[in-house]
């Protein structure tokens, strides 16, 4: 087994856009940095889904479909500048990304959507040097790709203010990672790649629940099952040979994974059940909670199998909601922006060195009209993620929102020609 410390020194990777969604020295682990893949909307109430209306998507529950009355298209950018510190150094990264892309249709007995969004995201660049060594080494560690996830979901009406939906995904794509070893004043160095193609299929299953009472205020609950399921991982790794500047030096082999039963493996993703209830009034306020449980023993990349790593059990809590000032008037523009707000918990999963990397942000956002019924969404997220204790490294990040939300009438026959 294979040990990996992060007592790095954290390289300057840039200062602008970059191509990579992803530059967390914490996405070398499993299958990357998961992205929290729900709708701007949604991501600034915290990552709050409990909330669904006729207008509005759910990205993440598909029995809110059976609320769904209009045809919407939605697309969703992010923007996250991160600032990494150790206790001797830090650096600073820009990403920009698509969040998700997808559309939502509603007919005569149930809705329906489909959509890709980036599941998970690798991307860091790290560098150790060993002054005890003669020659001084100096290993470096990259790594890029990630999984994305093509989805359909339906929503139907079992009774009245009572949905209940499924979602298929098909998950793919690449994990890519470099180890070089470089000796001080040799013209040649070493560089192992592990590369790794991934694909499989997941399902869940959803149950939503809305009802009025007293003072026009109503109750939204909502439930989400996923079952555990596979990634199957088509492996290799080579050794080559590499001059200074990154050019081919001459030698490189192939290793043979068939004999130690590593050239295919599988990739274990976790069970979770997720539960949000919630309060408010039609087009006017909300506030709501939303519990994730994720189960652990899952994620782990058996390529690059860590002995000080380990997946566990975790919760994700959100609460949040929105407050819309009076969303049919004709006199004042911001009383038909819906303002939200929102906080987010994550209690750990990934463990390193036998310490739970956290996460906790706060949400901002607004949705900004777009004639009827349509919206432009912006947010902001301020946030903290691991610890800089027993020679970890702690993210503090911002994160920018930019959510479209387009609407339209289909299936509905004219009464005028």
């Amino acid at each position: 087994m294979k040990k990996i410390s992060l007592l790095f020194t954290i390289v300057l990777i840039q200062m602008g856009f970059a191509q990579k969604s992803s530059y967390s020295p914490y996405s070398y682990f499993g299958v990357g940095e998961t992205n929290f893949s729900a709708t701007a909307e949604n991501r600034m109430m915290g990552g709050n889904t409990s909330y669904f209306d006729s207008v509005s998507v759910n990205l993440n529950v598909a029995a809110s479909l059976s609320k769904l009355r209009f045809v919407n298209y939605s697309v969703g950018l992010n923007m996250k500048t991160n600032r990494y510190t150790t206790q001797a150094n830090n650096a600073k990264t820009t990403t920009a990304s698509l969040n998700y892309l997808a559309v939502s249709i509603p007919t005569k007995r149930f809705g329906f959507n489909f959509g890709l969004k980036p599941n998970t995201s690798v991307g860091y660049l790290l560098e150790s040097v060993d002054e005890t060594t003669d020659p001084v080494s100096t290993n470096n560690y990259d790594g890029d790709g990630g999984i994305n996830t093509a989805f359909v979901g339906i929503g139907f009406e079992l009774f009245k203010n009572f949905g209940l939906g499924i979602s298929s995904s098909y998950s793919f794509g690449n994990l890519n990672h470099y180890h070089s070893k470089i000796l001080t004043d040799v013209e040649l160095f070493t560089r192992v790649s592990s590369e790794s193609s991934l694909s499989g299929i997941s399902y869940n299953f959803s149950a939503v629940f809305q009802q009025k009472f007293r003072n026009n205020t109503q109750i939204y609950s909502s439930y989400v099952f996923q079952p555990e399921s596979n990634l199957t991982s088509k492996n290799s790794q080579a050794i080559a040979t590499l001059k200074s500047d990154g050019s081919f030096g001459g030698d490189t082999e192939n290793i043979d994974l068939s004999s130690t039963g590593m050239e295919e493996t599988k990739i274990i993703i976790p069970s979770f059940s997720s539960f949000g209830l919630g309060f408010g009034q039609d087009k006017k306020w909300f506030v709501g909670l939303n519990l994730k449980s994720v189960n652990g023993n899952g994620y782990r990349n058996e390529l690059m199998a860590l002995d000080n790593v380990n997946f566990n059990k975790h919760n994700i809590y959100s609460i949040g909601g929105f407050y819309l000032p009076k969303f049919d008037s004709f006199t004042s523009f911001f009383d038909r922006v819906t303002y939200r707000a929102g906080i987010k918990y994550i209690d750990g999963g990934l463990e390193v060195n036998q310490q739970d990397i956290k996460d906790f942000g706060i949400n901002f956002g607004l949705g900004i009209p777009v004639g009827r019924i349509s919206k432009a969404n912006l947010g902001v997220e301020f946030g903290q993620r691991g610890t800089d204790d027993l020679g970890l490294i702690k993210e503090n990040y911002l994160n920018f929102m930019i959510g479209v939300s387009l609407n339209d009438l289909w299936f509905i026959k004219s009464m005028y020609n």
